[in-house]
């Protein structure tokens, strides 16, 4: 790929997006047992493939994850771990492919770096994870101090956007693994997802297509459907996002430092949908 300045991101479809599911995922041929009886099946499984972030040509870490949407992750990235406050601090990103994977390469001035925030990694970012490679555990949790924008969530549009969001997976009804970040208006509605392997890559490529695309983070709440881990914490509030909904329930330390940020949580229950008190 060619050098590209990191503007506005392309708007495109969910229905656009099932081709790139097809393209992110290789045939799996197997033999699928069910009480009437078995028989052989082909399933799409998803890539998961190594993607080298840099910035300024030099390497900040490897990351497991799905390959695609390369633009949104690495400004994603770079805006939820704090290193760059704006999708416009990146002046040019360049993607390559480098044997196993891909190197995703975002050109910043030094002078819109917070050198401060770039923890030092010494080793790969696994799939499942967002602090892997990490060396001291100061680095680990990070939250700003400054407050976010107040949201009202409400239990009606959590549910709403829950039923919602299978018909915005275009890649998990291809290939039945991938996890979903989802942009979601006040009342419920699914404005924007994202989707790859790991929560945190898909996380982080939403809040990238969020930046470039110059989204308000102030009347809207992201959508999870994975489980909420401290790290997801940290990512919005890091970014600027305010509620944050998840499947299944927060940890003990997730549910603290957001209520440290005044970030709201809600999570799924069998009997309808929870949302924490911040206090």
């Amino acid at each position: 790929m060619s050098e590209r300045r990191a503007t506005k991101a392309n708007v495109v479809p969910v229905e656009s997006r099932a081709g790139e599911a097809l393209r992110t995922s290789v045939p799996a041929r197997g033999v699928l047992h069910t009480l009437a009886g078995s028989h052989e099946t082909i399933w799409q499984v998803p890539e998961e493939m190594p993607l080298a972030l840099q910035f300024n040509s030099q390497n900040y870490a490897v990351m497991m994850g799905t390959p695609a949407d390369f633009e949104d992750f690495g400004i994603g990235f770079a805006i939820a771990e704090g290193i760059i406050a704006k999708a416009s601090d990146v002046e040019g990103l360049l993607v390559l492919p480098t044997g196993e994977g891909y190197a995703i390469d975002l050109s910043v001035p030094e002078a819109r770096i917070n050198r401060a925030r770039m923890a030092k990694r010494s080793l790969e970012g696994r799939t499942g994870c967002g602090l892997c490679g990490i060396e001291e555990m100061k680095d680990a949790i990070r939250m700003p101090q400054a407050r976010l924008p107040r949201v009202t969530l409400a239990p009606e549009a959590v549910a709403r956007a829950y039923e919602q969001l299978p018909a915005h997976q275009p890649m998990s009804r291809v290939n039945r693994t991938v996890h979903a970040a989802a942009w979601c208006s006040v009342d419920g509605e699914i404005l924007l997802t994202r989707e790859d392997v790991g929560r945190h890559n898909a996380l982080d490529k939403l809040i990238g297509a969020l930046a470039r695309e110059g989204r308000s983070l102030q009347s809207g709440f992201v959508l999870m459907s994975s489980r909420c881990s401290f790290e997801l914490v940290q990512k919005c509030a890091t970014a600027g996002i305010g509620a944050l909904a998840t499947v299944s329930a927060p940890t003990a330390l997730a549910l603290t430092l957001a209520r440290q940020a005044r970030l709201k949580l809600a999570a799924l229950s069998n009997r309808g949908v929870m949302i924490f008190e911040e206090d």
